[in-house]
């Protein structure tokens, strides 16, 4: 009965570290603003440098999140790349560029569609140019 409770605690344990395992240390934090870390021996933190960029919106083609699922065991269209989520535990299959224009954006959501990715859809990201 005794090494029964032992090999109990330690599937226990093993399992309960495996479950943590992959996932890096900023997964666990909460998110603080630039303000609220503050400067040692100072009050607040110095403000942000400013740059003489314009944000634009531009547009990306995802096919698929995948979750348990190694993106490396199936063959993708050349147009499309996965990129892992390690917070999430997810891979984000994706267009490998981004569009300026949402036209240019659809007119691959519709080949990729004729290619057999029926559920894609368009998703907007900020960029700096």
């Amino acid at each position: 009965m005794r090494y029964l409770t032992l090999l109990l605690f330690a599937f226990t344990c093993t399992a309960l570290s495996a479950q943590t395992e992959g996932t890096p240390s900023y997964c666990e934090e909460g998110p603080s603003t630039y303000g609220e870390a503050g400067v040692p021996g100072g009050a607040t933190a110095p403000s942000l440098p400013k740059f003489s960029t314009t944000p634009t919106t531009e547009y990306k083609v995802q096919v698929a999140i995948l979750r348990y699922t190694d993106p490396s065991e199936y063959p993708f269209h050349p147009t499309l790349v996965a990129r892992y989520r390690p917070c999430e535990q997810v891979w984000v299959v994706e267009s490998r560029e981004s569009f300026t224009d949402r036209e240019e954006a659809v007119a691959l959501q519709k080949t990729l569609e004729e290619a057999g990715y029926g559920d894609s859809y368009i998703t907007d990201l900020v960029a700096y140019q």
